[in-house]
């Protein structure tokens, strides 16, 4: 690897009370690169032990922080390990006539003590094992290179490269492969803690991971029957592929290219373009293109792309593009749309949601918000449109359904809204049928719902009845209020009648107080009687026929009354 940054020159001046934190801050901000280490292993808050330094950053590391920890270098990293062991290797060859067998321990270079679970891989094949717990490994490799390159890495021991040289035509040439450099977010172990990682991904590839921190290797491609068996051996936890086929299921590092499992497919990291299995997907980094599981797709950070599931969608980053999900999506950060058979749930949405139960959004919704039951978004709100109910903090469009509930909201169109900054009303009046009406107006600036109930004393045939409708705020001011109203009234005696009218009303109010209003105005009503009752058309007749279904009138009519506001 380029030793580049590790060799700049770098000097400062400790004004006295430096953190080691600051000096690194200043190395990198001064030559364009970024520190990499684990926050827990890595004492960066501890005051800097030097008052000047004039030197090379390699120099600089070594005299901060001491000969416990080790610097590796690539482009636009310099990562910094905790690494007080130092290993040694204890090997014999075997050369046959296809492969070449390479038998040893690995040891404490201090102790001498065989160290188990060590990873042991040749850097030109990437073939890999792992030390039994006695240390010892056997490793077999495709006689191809007259030099081998053994790498042995442990967690809290600095990696360490030997060469193996047969006793003939003694050269030595590294192959070209290309590394890759992760830094740790915790994602990788967060997976593997979950019921599917414990479930299939086994202690010895833990261990993998473990020693060989954040370095994967590239390859064009490789097959597994199942995690650990496969074209890769052990090391295919630590490889990125461009073409990846899982008879059942694989553990990878990454794709960059295509991936299909008949069950499963579990990737280390990041996955690009096109991703597909059977039963599941688990991706500990981002997944950039296409995913389809029959059953469910867990991603671990962000997705940006197309997300289908049998079941379940769940990302726990962003959510880029389109997820769409037989039952269940949910995002833990922002997701731009979601469809779901039952739930969407996300931190926020950009764009729609569609589900047949019920959407949810903590912190806002930008678009659209579409469910068979309900909608919920605690904060910001755009459109909500639900069979039921919608609730929401400040809706910024319009709110559509039975019953609406919001801090603010101009356009709530359902029967019954609570809007905190809106308005209310309880109304007693009677019309032309002279009924007797109760009604509940609720609503915002603009927009409001009415539910009401209506009697009509002596009549015995429909004497009671239900109302609902909307209305429309057309002016307001201290003393006067101008309202438009669309109103379905049912009569009915519970048994066989059931009287329809549909009414269009435009209300003037007249305020007496500051809670009390006077109303009144003229109507327009179309009616539906039911046949053999002794009712008539009410009000001013346009229009009216009888045949042997009923009585159908078309007529103008008055309305007043008396409104209490709150």
């Amino acid at each position: 690897m380029s030793q580049q940054k590790l060799q700049t020159e770098f000097q400062f001046a400790n004004p006295g009370e430096m953190s080691i934190r600051e000096a690194l801050e200043q190395a990198s901000d001064a030559h364009d690169f970024y520190f990499s280490y684990q926050s827990s292993l890595v004492e960066v808050d501890k005051p800097l032990p030097l008052d000047h330094y004039n030197g090379t950053i390699a120099g600089f590391l070594a005299e901060a922080l001491g000969e416990q920890y080790e610097f590796r270098e690539i482009p636009g990293y310099i990562i910094i390990r905790y690494a007080p062991g130092v290993l040694d290797l204890e090997a014999e060859m075997e050369t046959g006539s296809r492969q070449v067998t390479v038998k040893g321990h690995v040891k404490d270079l201090r102790t001498q003590k065989n160290l188990g679970y060590a990873t042991v891989y040749e850097r030109n094949t990437l073939t890999s094992t792992l030390t039994d717990q006695n240390g010892y490994f056997e490793l077999k490799l495709r006689q191809s290179n007259p030099s081998i390159w053994l790498t042995l890495g442990k967690e809290n021991y600095r990696d360490t490269t030997f060469m193996l040289l047969p006793q003939v035509d003694i050269q030595a040439k590294r192959g070209n492969g290309r590394f890759r450099y992760y830094p740790d977010d915790g994602s990788a172990e967060e997976m593997e803690q979950s019921f599917f990682g414990r479930m299939f991904i086994g202690v010895r590839q833990r261990f993998q991971r473990l020693n060989l921190g954040g370095f994967f290797a590239e390859n064009p491609y490789q097959m597994s029957f199942i995690p650990g068996l496969s074209s890769q051996g052990m090391f295919s936890s630590q490889m990125i592929n461009k073409f990846s086929l899982n008879l059942l299921g694989g553990y990878t590092a990454g794709v960059d290219g295509f991936e299909a499992a008949g069950i499963f497919n579990i990737n280390q990291r990041d996955v690009r373009y096109f991703q597909m299995a059977g039963i599941f997907n688990m991706v500990g980094g981002e997944v950039n293109g296409f995913q389809v599981a029959g059953i469910f797709n867990s991603v671990y950070k962000n997705v940006s792309g197309f997300q289908v599931a049998g079941l379940h969608n769940h990302t726990r980053g962003r959510a880029r593009g389109l997820q769409v999900a037989g039952l269940y999506n949910r995002t833990d950060s922002t997701a731009n749309h979601q469809i779901a058979g039952l739930i969407n749930k996300a931190k926020g949405t950009t764009g729609f949601q569609i589900a047949g139960l019920a959407n949810l959004a903590r912190n806002h919704a930008n678009g659209l918000q579409l469910a068979g039951l309900f909608n919920h978004t605690k904060g910001t709100a755009h459109h909500q449109m639900a069979g039921l109910f919608n609730k929401a903090g400040h809706v910024k469009g319009s709110q559509f359904g039975l019953v609406n509930i919001a801090e603010s909201s101009d356009n709530p169109i359902g029967l019954v809204n609570f809007v905190k900054n809106g308005k209310k009303s309880l109304a007693l009046g009677t019309d032309e049928s002279r009924f007797a009406h109760l009604t509940l107006r609720s609503g915002g600036r603009k927009f409001y719902g009415l539910l009401g109930t209506a009697y009509f004393p002596g009549q015995t045939e429909a004497p009671l009845a239900l109302e609902a409708g909307f209305g429309l705020h057309l002016l307001e001011t201290r003393a006067y209020t101008m309202d438009l109203e669309l109103v379905i009234r049912v009569a009915t005696d519970f048994r066989n009648v059931s009287n329809h009218t549909n009414s269009f009303k435009y209300l003037h109010g007249f305020n007496m107080g500051k809670n009390t209003r006077l109303f009144a105005g003229p109507t327009f009503n179309f009616t539906v009687l039911d046949p053999g009752q002794d009712i008539s058309v009410p009000g001013m007749v346009f229009y009216e026929r009888t045949n042997r279904h009923g009585t159908y009138g078309l007529y103008g009519g008055f309305i007043a009354g008396i409104q209490y506001v709150f």
